[in-house]
C-alpha cells in the first residue's frame, strides 16, 4: 500500500459543511450588529423626538405666556383707576403668571422720534448725542431725509440713487415714508451698532414732528440734550421707581384719562430653564367696546 493511499482524505461534502457553518456564523454576527445599530438609532431617534417635543411644548408655553403678558399690559394701560394705571415711559415691571416671572414694559410711542415727521435737524441732534461727529451726523441725517422724500434734488449732505449703486447695494432709497423703524437699517451709512443704539428712540407711528420728553427713553432724550447727560439723568430720576410696584406708585403721575387713539410698544421677556423668550408688539388703543386695540406690529 502506498503512502498516498494510506492517508485519509477530506470528503468534498465535509469541506462544504465547514464553509457553510463559517458563513452562517458571519451572517449571525452581521445580523446581531445590524440589530444593535438599529436599536441604537431607534434610541437616538426617541431621545431626539423627546427633546423636540419638549422644546415644542416649551415654545408653545412661552408664546402663550408672552401673549398673555401683552394683553395684561394693554389692560394696565387702559385701567380706569389712575392709581392702578401702568406707566408708559418704558419702565419695566415684573408680573407673575403661569408660575413664571415675566418682565413687561409699555412705551408710549409719543415719547419717540418719528422718522417720517421729525426734522433733519432733530435727527442730526439725535445722531450727535449718540457719538457721531458733526460731519457724519449731518450726512446721515440728510440721507435719512432723502430716503423719505420724493425723488428729486438731494439734501446738501445726502446720497443719490447712484451713490447707493456705487456702494454696491442692490437697492435705492424708497423716496417715500419709512414703513418700519427697521427700514432705517438700509440708509447708506447706517451701521448695525449705531442702529441698535438708535432703535429705542425711533418710531413711525406718531406722525408728529416733536416728541414728549416726559415719556421719552434715554435714547431719545439725547436729541434734546446731546451735550448734557446730567440733565437726562435728572429727568429719568424724576420719574424713576422700583420695578414691580403697583400701578404708577413708582413714579410719574398717570394721565387723568385713558389716552385712546395712541400707539404703544409692549415688550415682554421670560426665562424657562436656560432659554429666554421675548415678545414685542405695537398696539393702538381704540376705545371701542368690541375691539379694545389694534395690532400694528408683532414680533
Amino acid at each position: 500500500m502506498s503512502f498516498a493511499a494510506s492517508c485519509p482524505r477530506s470528503s468534498p461534502s465535509s469541506s462544504a459543511r465547514n464553509s457553510e457553518s463559517g458563513w452562517a456564523l458571519v451572517s449571525v454576527l452581521w445580523a446581531l450588529t445590524m440589530l444593535a445599530l438599529m436599536a441604537a438609532a431607534a434610541q437616538a431617534l426617541t431621545v431626539t423626538a423627546y427633546n423636540s417635543e419638549r422644546h415644542a411644548m416649551t415654545d408653545a408655553r412661552a408664546g402663550a405666556d408672552l401673549d398673555a403678558a401683552v394683553v395684561r399690559a394693554v389692560l394696565g394701560i387702559c385701567d380706569l383707576r389712575p392709581e392702578q394705571r401702568w406707566r408708559t415711559d418704558g419702565t419695566p415691571r415684573i408680573i407673575a403668571y403661569d408660575g413664571l416671572r415675566i418682565r413687561v414694559a409699555a412705551q408710549d410711542e409719543l415719547g419717540r422720534i418719528d422718522l417720517n415727521a421729525t426734522s433733519a435737524s432733530t435727527i442730526r441732534a439725535l445722531l450727535l448725542g449718540h457719538g457721531l461727529s458733526p460731519d457724519d451726523a449731518s450726512a446721515l441725517a440728510d440721507r435719512i431725509a432723502d430716503w423719505r422724500s420724493p425723488a428729486g434734488p438731494v439734501s446738501l449732505h445726502g446720497a443719490t440713487d447712484a451713490d447707493y449703486r456705487a456702494a454696491g447695494l442692490s437697492y435705492v432709497p424708497r423716496h417715500g415714508p419709512f414703513q418700519t423703524v427697521d427700514e432705517a437699517r438700509l440708509v447708506l451709512g447706517m451701521t448695525p451698532v449705531l442702529f441698535a443704539r438708535l432703535r429705542p428712540a425711533l418710531t413711525v407711528y406718531t406722525k408728529r414732528p416733536s416728541f414728549d420728553p416726559s415719556l421719552a427713553p434715554r435714547e431719545a432724550l439725547v436729541a434734546l440734550y446731546p451735550d448734557d447727560p446730567g440733565k437726562i439723568d435728572e429727568i429719568l430720576r424724576a420719574r424713576s421707581g422700583d420695578i414691580g410696584l403697583p400701578g404708577n406708585a413708582s413714579g410719574a403721575a398717570p394721565p387723568l384719562s385713558v389716552p385712546f387713539g395712541r400707539a404703544y410698544e409692549i415688550s415682554a421677556e421670560l426665562a424657562i430653564g436656560r432659554r429666554t423668550f421675548r415678545r414685542s408688539a405695537v398696539v393702538e388703543l381704540s376705545g371701542g367696546d368690541k375691539r379694545a386695540y389694534f395690532v400694528l406690529a408683532w414680533n
